[in-house]
């Protein structure tokens, strides 16, 4: 009988049940990008005392939210800091000289106040669910305005009755309230999808929309506004041209070309300048009387976040100086009488580890990891040690790929290509080289496949806009080959090659803040000899995303599309098969779900939260371990690596 038993007890062991993952087959490697400092909005302001200070939000992740942080100026000390109970990016933070009282807002739609001396932080909850908080604004009287996404809404807070306002959505259409500017009597809102500019009056509640220069019609967003005297002064992207509005004339006095975001001094203490940051001249100096701009000769290494004039009390810094925050925990001061800089870093602030974007195999065998908007970089690990090396400045990877001994990735913004030779040290600048823009309104390319010499590159385009492309990049010489709207107004998110042929899927959707106009993802067969489309079908009629293409031995392609897996034969030209294997669920762009094939009998897919191993004889899905598993993909050592929010894991099939 105790040997019945224990051939029971051992036969069970063996057996795979659904939903549970053994302890042995996944291990948790950790967080691959362990901290970052990123506080996407600042703002400054200061305490009882007149000391001034920097105010952070930096970004959490999914298992941590933010954390609201204070600097003091003068010494560099964090004075204050408590983990949220709720959020993870704040884009919103502005300081009421009213109350002296700053407030900020979540992309998650929280709201909460601090004022220094406060032993904790005041939520004001979440005003208007479904929304997110994108930018505020404090009125002279103490009233607070913020934008919100995708709503597009300006509504406004008063701190003194506690009670909210909700103003609708601005501009008809447009779903980001982006950036605000405010005075006693208006609030301009700016705009995206596309840059509009309008002006609410605060008395009776009318809008007004005020038409920006013709050449800007067709410009993304509106994304920083200062007011100055009677001058409004706005940033537009792409071009990242400063306009000079006068409020009072209501006429656009200037233009400067090509300034550096994000954001435009307060007035001086003159009350004749404005301060900015062009790129190849670092900060300048604007007369808003004769609308010309001069070099300060102060170049700090970063962009500013928020501007303030402050008092450093420091005879190296008579009078006012001018101090910038840049989102990386960084605080920049000049004085302008004697020319001294003063230079606070991140160290002491902190930070969170980075949510996970996008996983991919190098030829080398290493593992690297992409981070959702990450200043520390890219982490490489070592699958044979588990060593984790950071690869400074990535940027936001959307996706890899690779050929011969390269990784090659695409980046967000801007629609980036980057080519990094493995047998070369990393030297970003040298090593990967400067990056290829693929243009053509492009944003994110998140695919990847190698034909002959040529890489093709899925993307998907700005914000506001329809129609990914297709591109057909060179590495060697970096010259792209861009191919929009291969099926008209869908982007391209996933790609696979067999036989000198292009497999790509699409998703319905555009950049964010534009709704789809098509109905159905397409698989489409493109031919990169004759640049041009062989064919398309509809593989899972009502699906919105073609999220995975892979080929096996035989060169079926097999496909995933919004939790159905479907087969195609290239010889006939049409859909084999097709079984809802997986919960249907859909997102904009199916970046975080894939297929890797195993041998002759299994596959393994990433869908609904979950990794599934999937019996390709059988057609049978076997959940292996769920609780938010995204972006799989195979090592070099045969396993499998995927992510849960900012952790990343491996299981060994």
């Amino acid at each position: 009988m105790r040997m019945l038993a224990l051939l029971v007890v051992f036969v069970m062991a063996l057996v795979s049940v659904p939903g549970v993952a053994s302890a042995a087959a996944e291990e948790d490697l950790g967080y691959p990008i362990a901290a970052r400092i990123l506080s996407q909005d600042q703002s400054q302001g200061v305490d009882a005392d007149g000391r001034p200070q920097a105010y952070w939000v930096t970004a959490g992740n999914p298992e941590i939210p933010g954390m609201f942080q204070v600097t003091d100026i003068r010494t560099g000390e964090v004075v204050f800091k408590e983990r949220l109970p709720a959020g993870v990016n704040s884009w919103a933070s502005t300081f009421s000289t009213a109350d002296g009282t700053v407030y900020f807002g979540m992309t998650e739609g929280q709201l909460y106040r601090w004022k220094p001396g406060d032993t904790a932080v005041t939520s004001l909850g979440v005003p208007y669910p479904g929304e997110g908080i994108w930018r505020l604004a404090a009125a002279p009287d103490g009233v607070i305005y913020g934008g919100t996404y995708p709503g597009g809404k300006l509504f406004s807070h008063d701190p003194r009755t506690g009670a909210f306002t909700d103003h609708g959505q601005v501009v008809p259409g447009e779903t980001y309230a982006r950036t605000l500017a405010v005075d006693d009597r208006h609030v301009y809102v700016g705009t995206q999808p596309r840059a509009r500019l309008a002006r609410f009056d605060r008395a009776t509640g009318t809008i007004e929309q005020i038409p920006l220069p013709a050449e800007y019609g067709t410009h993304e967003v509106v994304y920083d506004m200062t007011r100055a005297r009677d001058h409004l002064l706005l940033r537009v992207q792409p071009s990242n041209d400063l306009l000079v509005y006068d409020t009072v004339e209501k006429t656009f006095d200037n233009i400067v070309k090509g300034i550096s975001g994000r954001a435009i001094s307060p007035l001086d203490p003159s009350g004749h300048n404005v301060y900015f940051r062009i790129a190849a001249e670092g900060i300048v100096r604007y007369d808003l009387d004769t609308h010309t701009w001069t070099k300060t000769g102060w170049g700090p290494n970063g962009f500013p976040g928020s501007w303030a004039w402050i008092e450093m009390d420091n005879p190296d810094f008579p009078g006012k100086s001018l101090a910038m925050t840049y989102y990386y925990g960084r605080v920049y001061v000049w004085n302008p009488e004697t020319r001294k800089t003063a230079y606070l870093g991140e160290d002491k602030l902190e930070g969170a580890p980075n949510l996970i974007q996008a996983i991919g195999a190098a030829p080398d065998g290493a593992i690297h990891v992409g981070g959702f908007l990450s200043p520390p970089g890219m982490a490489r690990l070592d699958p044979a040690t588990g060593a984790t090396t950071l690869l400074a400045a990535a940027g936001q990877i959307e996706g890899f790929g690779s050929y011969g001994r390269h990784l090659v990735y695409g980046r967000y913004p801007d629609g980036l290509l980057l080519d990094y030779d493995l047998d070369k040290p990393w030297a970003y600048g040298t090593n990967p080289k400067a990056p290829v823009a693929i243009g053509h309104e492009q944003d994110r390319p998140q695919a990847f496949a190698q034909t002959g010499d040529l890489i093709a590159v899925g993307s998907v385009p700005k914000s506001g806009r329809l129609g990914g492309a297709l591109t057909l990049w060179n590495p060697a010489t970096g010259e792209v080959d861009v191919h929009r709207d291969v099926v008209p107004a869908q982007s391209v998110v996933s790609l696979a090659q067999h036989r000198g042929l292009l497999y790509g899927g699409t998703s319905i959707n555009g950049g964010y803040g534009i709704d789809p106009t098509a109905k159905e993802a397409e698989l489409f067969v493109f031919d990169p000899a004759t640049r041009r489309t062989v064919s398309s079908v509809v593989p899972v009629p009502g699906a919105a995303t073609v999220n995975a293409l892979t080929v096996d031995a035989k060169g079926v392609i097999w496909g995933l599309a919004d939790g159905t897996l479907f087969t195609f034969d290239p010889r006939k030209g049409h859909v084999t098969k097709q079984q809802r294997l997986f919960p249907r669920e859909s997102s904009m762009y199916g970046h975080d779900r894939a297929l890797v094939l195993s041998g002759d009998r299994h596959l393994y897919a990433t869908m609904a939260g979950s990794l599934w191993r999937v019996d390709r004889r059988a057609w049978k899905a076997v959940k292996l371990t769920s609780d938010g598993v995204a972006y799989l993909t195979k090592g070099g050592d045969g396993n499998l690596y995927y992510a849960r929010g900012a952790r990343l894991f491996r299981w060994k099939p």
